[in-house]
């Protein structure tokens, strides 16, 4: 199993596809324009991600659009078996928004079928022949590739995983339907506390260690998850983490054009992973406030380094996350989680104050 692609539902696909292209160095890969949507297709390296926006009412966009602010409506899965995955789905009363179909472009050729995941998130499903780069379902006209310099060229290759939000008193059973659907297991459980808000979170994997899948519900009513749940109306997607293989290397390079969560310097005092990065990382980690930590169950010198981007669209809703794993390092750090989960929360009250 896989993730294949994200689908975005936003106001203004054009624009939403050129900041992305601007700010994080995205490439446009193709387009489609019907007679209600305008799509986009760009990607980074294995990264793909599709963008539509509502050109009238009967979109399936605009309707989205009606009940939730703009983000992530659909995660795609490649799967092994199609066939049993959507009888899995039916037995669990899962509704198929798309029954399985047969689709063949210049990208490749698969079957692919569509169903609801947790609320309105939705999760098109792909069985494929062959190893196309990315499945999408859409007719979609290829643009000119353009070359970039190396200069400019990132390291972020693939989606390292997704976040989902849901109420309080709905992880376990949005943990439940996502363990029967796709036989995800529980790698990780965090509670975090503040002293201000809580949350508590499941990290998923799949049987074949390729996807992470992570779910978190807030615990206090005034928990930036709540808040996002309050602006989403209702669950969904948080944000989801871009992979590096140099993340001070690109950190250096978007941080004009990114604006990333701050981390207070006492973060940085006596924090032990320090000490496996030479002095030049080191300067340049706690300089860019880069959070770092270390997994000792996969190796004695793992390393977890990640950092976030402030919302990215009008809501304060969904964002995005950089992250390098170095020396096998597996999950996700619990000291990172708390970091993160603070920083969002200095965010949210830093934006009540503006306002």
């Amino acid at each position: 199993m896989k993730i294949d692609h994200v689908h975005f539902y936003t106001r203004n696909a054009a624009r939403t596809k050129d900041w992305f292209i601007r700010n994080v160095g995205f490439q446009a890969i193709g387009n489609c324009i019907s007679q209600h949507t305008h799509t986009e297709l760009i990607a980074i390296n294995s990264a793909y991600f599709v963008i539509s926006s509502p050109l009238n009412s009967t979109s399936p966009v605009a309707q989205y659009l009606n009940h939730h602010p703009e983000g992530v409506a659909d995660v795609a899965f490649r799967v092994k078996n199609l066939a049993a995955t959507i009888e899995r789905s039916c037995r669990l009363g899962v509704k198929t928004v798309q029954n399985i179909q047969l689709w063949q472009s210049s990208l490749g050729k698969f079957k692919f079928a569509q169903i609801t995941g947790w609320q309105d998130l939705q999760h098109t499903l792909i069985e494929e022949t062959g190893q196309p780069d990315c499945c999408i379902p859409i007719a979609l006209k290829p643009y000119e590739i353009k070359h970039t310099s190396k200069s400019s060229q990132s390291h972020l290759t693939q989606i390292d995983h997704i976040v989902l939000n849901v109420g309080q008193g709905k992880l376990d059973p949005a943990v439940k339907l996502y363990q029967e659907l796709f036989n995800f297991e529980v790698r990780q459980s965090f509670e975090i506390q503040t002293s201000s808000s809580g949350l508590t979170s499941q990290a998923l994997i799949d049987d074949e260690g390729e996807v992470q899948f992570n779910i978190n519900q807030p615990t206090t009513a005034n928990s930036q998850i709540q808040e996002f749940i309050n602006f989403n109306r209702g669950g969904g997607i948080q944000h989801l983490a871009l992979r590096s293989q140099n993340l001070i290397a690109d950190v250096a390079q978007l941080q004009q054009k990114l604006k990333f969560l701050t981390v207070p310097q006492a973060y940085y005092n006596n924090l032990k992973p320090l000490l496996f990065l030479n002095g030049a990382e080191r300067t340049a980690v706690i300089e860019q406030q880069i959070l770092v930590d270390s997994d000792r169950r996969t190796s004695p010198q793992s390393l977890l380094m990640q950092i976030f981007t402030q919302p990215i669209f009008e809501q304060p809703t969904f964002f995005l996350e950089l992250i390098e794993r170095r020396h096998s390092a597996q999950g996700f750090g619990q000291g990172n989680f708390k970091a993160l989960f603070e920083a969002v929360e200095r965010q949210s009250n830093a934006n009540l104050e503006i306002s």
